[in-house]
């Protein structure tokens, strides 16, 4: 199990019951309406970027719980909740089943990244909220995690994407001038929160 962090700590939150995340997309919002439902799969067919009536869309894929998001997250100039919620549960500390609420700025980041790079594939989300539980302990396995880690408040994930060279993941974020940018050539993923900018 590869995570690690950068600056900051606590923050722990019970669970909540998954709404209907895991193996498929729920179905588009119906004020979106079929023609954009359509619209919206065939752009994440081609690449993470463009949705219709600027949409913001995000793929992601948690490869510890083989759960999927791919939707519609911000639409109309606000977030949908019902997006957020499933992406809370996707990002969860899975080691405890503990949900936080994860910093709509980090979505917005990944987005950002997504269109950066123009990928049509999901980013593999490896570390979302962490607990200090699980914090304390990947720092006694070995991990490195920071003890003040932005992971303790659901501002950072640690992320790769199948078949985009990890320099290639690590300029899109660092271009962005967003958060901080770890990279861990080893474990093979970039670490991208929204706290202070900086870089390892």
């Amino acid at each position: 199990m590869a995570s690690i962090a950068a600056a900051e700590e606590e923050a722990e939150t019970g669970p909540s019951a998954p709404p209907e995340v895991t193996a498929r997309p729920i179905a588009r919002r119906a004020l979106l309406g079929a023609a954009t439902a359509l619209a919206v799969t065939a752009a994440f067919g081609e690449t993470a970027a463009a949705a219709p009536s600027g949409d913001r869309t995000l793929a992601l894929y948690n490869p510890y719980t083989d759960e999927h998001f791919q939707d519609v997250y911000w639409c109309d100039g606000s977030y949908v909740a019902s997006s957020l919620h499933r992406v809370d549960w996707l990002m969860r500390d899975f080691h405890q089943d503990k949900v936080a609420v994860m910093d709509p700025a980090l979505l917005d980041l990944l987005h950002r990244i997504a269109l950066r790079l123009e990928t049509r594939r999901p980013f593999h989300v490896l570390s979302g909220y962490r607990t200090p539980a699980t914090n304390r302990m990947l720092r006694i396995e070995g991990y490195g995690a920071a003890l003040h880690s932005e992971h303790l408040h659901a501002k950072a994930a640690d992320i790769c994407i199948d078949g985009v060279r990890l320099i290639h993941l690590r300029r899109a974020a660092l271009s962005l001038k967003a958060g901080g940018v770890g990279t861990y050539w080893h474990y093979r993923f970039v670490h991208v929160d929204v706290g202070p900018v900086r870089h390892w």
